[in-house]
């Protein structure tokens, strides 16, 4: 009697273990492999189907009905088009935004180069001039960071950070994070993360320097790295010295799964030397990881 009493409070134990162990992490991953599996079911099941008349360009007894009502509603439809074709532009001015109204309300204009100093602050304002005879200046910037950060719970978070930027405009810009995830019965879980993306500058000013860009996202799953594409929008304010505030965002897709990362920092630097702490937000389909962070810069 003994030994069946331990052995099923082994197995409920062993149950509750399982069940517990899976973290935010393992959400992620679940997710990743739940959207991969629903695409495919979903074109399986589509291809299955069918083609209807309509589908074959015959018409039906609905489509002549629908015909003679259409024509009694011409003037009404052209109405609901324009008013629906302004709609749609006023849609797509928003959306577009965050591209054209930067570089119009930082009076840019793309035929000018800009010079970057030794490092933010030096001997300018900001951290780019239009002058390329200040003393100190040249092509290229380099920004370098380390991050660590905590949900103040079981998620520890690393990043690393790399942004190459030319007079050009055009840059490059690759992270990698790895998260640290504490499971129930002293376990862990861990997973890795980080995109690449070439970029372009396409509004500066002395005081801001605004990028978008395009490039890949990773995230290995275990030894099985699944890959897709990443759009990435960035933003650094020097307000003044020596403060720093940025932002980024990158969206895209992973396998079939939606991707979207957030950050925002505010921070100080010194001959090129920075620290700064914000908020980090990582999200793949329907789970979610956040941290706090604080980090350390080199930019030259």
């Amino acid at each position: 009697m003994m030994n069946w009493t331990r052995c099923t409070l082994t197995l409920i134990c062993c149950y509750v273990t399982l069940i517990a162990s899976g973290g935010e992490l393992s959400k992620i991953r679940g997710d990743l492999h739940s959207q991969s599996g629903s695409s495919s079911n979903s074109s399986s099941s589509s291809s299955s189907n069918p083609p209807s008349k309509s589908d074959l360009g015959q018409p039906s007894r609905s489509d002549s009905g629908h015909t003679s009502r259409h024509c009694d509603d011409d003037d009404g439809d052209s109405l609901t088009s324009r008013l629906a074709a302004l709609g749609l532009m006023g849609f797509g001015a928003a959306v577009t935004s965050p591209f054209w109204a930067p570089y119009l309300m930082l009076g840019d204009d793309l035929d000018r180069d800009g010079y970057f100093p030794k490092h933010p602050y030096e001997n300018i304002d900001g951290t780019l001039t239009l002058d390329e005879t200040v003393r100190g200046t040249h092509d290229t910037a380099i920004t370098l960071q380390g991050v660590l950060g905590t949900d103040f719970g079981d998620m520890q978070l690393i990043n690393g950070r790399a942004l190459i930027e030319h007079r050009s405009r055009f840059g490059i810009d690759t992270e990698f994070n790895y998260r640290r995830e504490n499971l129930a019965g002293g376990s862990h879980d861990h997973l890795w993360n980080g995109d690449a993306n070439l970029t372009f500058r396409f509004a500066q000013h002395e005081h801001w320097l605004i990028r978008a860009g395009l490039g890949v996202n990773w995230l290995d799953n275990r030894g099985d790295t699944e890959a897709g594409f990443n759009l990435t929008y960035g933003v650094d304010w020097y307000p003044v010295d020596p403060l720093i505030v940025s932002g980024v965002i990158d969206w895209g897709r992973i396998s079939a799964a939606s991707l979207f990362h957030g950050r925002a920092t505010i921070g100080f630097i010194r001959e090129g030397w920075g620290a700064f702490t914000g908020y980090d937000y990582f999200r793949v389909s329907d789970s979610d990881a956040h941290s706090w962070i604080a980090g350390i810069e080199r930019r030259f």
